[in-house]
């Protein structure tokens, strides 16, 4: 049986899916298994209530997804039965919480049309590794940017004028933001570092995503390798 095509709505929750499959770094492996990814409801407050979407759009667009094998939802827990009942329910079922991309979603979500990228923005973190992000941030093409990511003011301005692709009136408001997010970073703390990045890039471009979130990596992976080299 041919798979449904995918409406707009369900090809924007996917590309949010695979957004969030990158930013965890994700590897071939976690395509064949159930992995903790983007929040059901958040995504459904993003496209709903802030995107202009119904609830029924959603549920139909997630129900698209979830009927061609493009996601998974999450987490399968065992089913709780009634010690006093007769009746013992034997599996596990999805608490809905979160949803996973499939191999299958992956594939489907590199369909785009082929077109020709200009040279990528690169990003040198001294005293960590080199990032060459395979993105590119509208016009500035061949974009090299040196950060220290020992010093939080130059990172927390490097990442304050990313918000400015984003909303160039919005970029000051989000400074404190930002500023938390480096101090999560900082504690190595990838549980409270992670939603407050979707907060400040959720509704960027992959490019403005990727740069971003080189940065904040690195100074995460520093605290789990003793600091960073010379």
């Amino acid at each position: 049986m041919p798979t449904a095509k995918l409406d707009t709505l369900a090809k924007a929750i996917l590309a949010d899916v695979l957004a969030d499959f990158r930013l965890q770094n994700l590897g071939s492996e976690a395509l064949d298994v159930e992995y903790p990814g983007p929040s059901i409801k958040a995504l459904k407050t993003k496209f709903c209530v802030d995107g202009g979407y119904s609830n029924v759009d959603f549920d139909l667009a997630l129900k698209a997804l979830e009927d061609g094998e493009f996601v998974g939802t999450g987490p399968y827990v065992p089913h709780e039965n009634d010690p006093y009942s007769g009746l013992v329910m034997i599996g596990l079922y999805s608490k809905r919480e979160f949803l996973y991309l499939t191999e299958k979603g992956y594939r489907e979500s590199q369909k785009a049309p082929a077109e020709k990228k200009p040279p990528a923005p690169t990003v040198h973190i001294s005293g960590g590794n080199f990032h060459n992000s395979p993105l590119a941030i509208g016009e500035n093409i061949n974009q090299t940017t040196t950060i220290n990511a020992q010093n939080d003011a130059e990172v927390i301005r490097y990442l304050t004028s990313l918000l400015g692709e984003l909303d160039p009136a919005g970029s000051e408001s989000g400074k404190e933001e930002v500023a938390a997010l480096v101090d999560a970073a900082k504690a190595g703390d990838v549980p409270r570092a992670k939603p407050i990045f979707q907060r400040l890039y959720g509704a960027a471009t992959e490019a403005v995503k990727g740069l971003a979130w080189a940065v904040i990596a690195e100074i995460i992976k520093s605290q789990f390798s003793g600091g960073s080299g010379p």
